[in-house]
């Protein structure tokens, strides 16, 4: 593909960074009976990963806060810290089971999804800040392997089954599981290319309200092909980028750079405009301290103490993709304008513009109430 020559980058994955944890967890292989009663009496263990043999991977997490701005780096560094400690795997049919199901689960407090490099990030980052809040960022059993499952190898879409929800129910409750003393809620980042799949996670969390998040398309190309990361060109591999588009994997090869990203982001603007339910439009441009306590409330309605608020504007400050906390973030935009090119203007014009326009006067569109 040319995409491949165009964006090189390192292939990552949890499974490339902490090989040891797959080792042992396959190693240490439970059935189903055994594996509930361990999941179920101990709040520490969680879903971290699900194998290409489709294995749930089970970690004991403790009380780990998962800060890090990706779930793979929380994990990585969790390991790195404190060891490996009690990891299995059991078959993903257990995450269909009723045994399964925890006890008085917590909804989620809300959902973001996004066309990418439009503060997908800073959202979560924000969100992260008061103690009461967990946010679960790009979990890697979220995008590795869970909708290759559940579509059969990219064959069909998902089902809307009991089974698949309660999977999905499953799945994303024991994620956002209660196992910090202060914790209240949670909300769930999802990578871009999930949205191909908002109408089962609705289905299974039909009370849950979602954000889209978007951005002049033109900027989004700019930062994708000017800074790329590893997601989108791997899809093509396995037939997931067939699947999400809509066009053949040979024609996706024969695309370059440029037109591979178009024919995502085209998908997940026609996604958010006609397949979302309970959900707001925000524009990258007004997310910012002065807007976040209006966004919060009408997205969401949660509307932070005084405190918290404090606390989630100051992320502003910070570059939410460090997780030191010390590197200041500095407004690139103008740097960015001077990465478009014509190229950039007319894929844009031609396939992305008129559903930037529809979003930006939707009728739940946040700009509605942001004054």
């Amino acid at each position: 593909m040319s995409t491949k020559s165009e964006v090189k980058m390192k292939v990552e994955s949890l499974e490339l960074s902490v090989p040891e944890l797959f080792k042992t967890a396959n190693e240490n292989y439970l059935q189903s009976s055994q594996a509930i009663d361990i999941i179920k009496s101990n709040t520490g263990i969680i879903p971290v990963a699900i194998t290409d043999e489709y294995r749930i991977v089970w970690l004991d997490v403790g009380d780990y806060p998962y800060k890090e701005w990706k779930f793979r780096y929380a994990t990585q560094n969790l390991i790195d810290q404190r060891g490996l400690g009690l990891c299995f795997t059991t078959s993903i049919e257990l995450l269909s089971s009723n045994e399964v199901i925890l006890d008085n689960p917590d909804e989620p407090a809300g959902f973001i999804f996004h066309m990418s490099k439009c503060g997908s990030t800073l959202m979560s980052k924000v969100l992260d800040q008061p103690e009461a809040l967990f946010v679960i960022k790009e979990a890697t059993p979220l995008h590795e392997n869970l909708w290759q499952y559940l579509t059969n190898n990219w064959k069909n879409d998902v089902e809307l089954t009991n089974n698949n929800l309660r999977l999905i129910r499953n799945l994303i409750s024991l994620l956002g599981r209660h196992r910090l003393d202060n914790q209240t809620s949670y909300f769930v980042r999802f990578r871009s290319w999930n949205i191909a799949f908002v109408e089962a996670i609705q289905h299974a969390f039909p009370k849950t309200p979602s954000l889209f998040m978007y951005r002049d398309p033109v900027k989004v190309m700019a930062s994708i092909l000017n800074k790329p990361t590893t997601g989108l060109p791997r899809l093509n591999d396995c037939g997931a980028a067939a699947f999400i588009t809509g066009f053949s994997q040979k024609e996706l090869s024969n695309m370059n750079a440029l037109q591979y990203f178009t024919s995502f982001y085209k998908q997940y603007m026609h996604l958010g405009l006609n397949k979302m339910q309970n959900t707001h439009y925000l524009n990258y441009h007004q997310l910012n301290k002065i807007n976040l306590g209006t966004i919060l409330h009408n997205a969401y309605k949660y509307s932070p103490s005084k405190t918290d608020l404090l606390l989630m504007q100051a992320q502003f400050d910070t570059y939410s993709k460090d997780d030191s906390g010390t590197v200041r973030f500095t407004s690139d935009s103008k740097e960015k304008q001077k990465l478009v090119t014509p190229e950039m203007r007319q894929a844009a014009e031609e396939h992305l513009m008129e559903m930037y326009q529809q979003l930006e006067e939707h009728e739940y569109n946040l700009n509605k109430v942001i004054t």
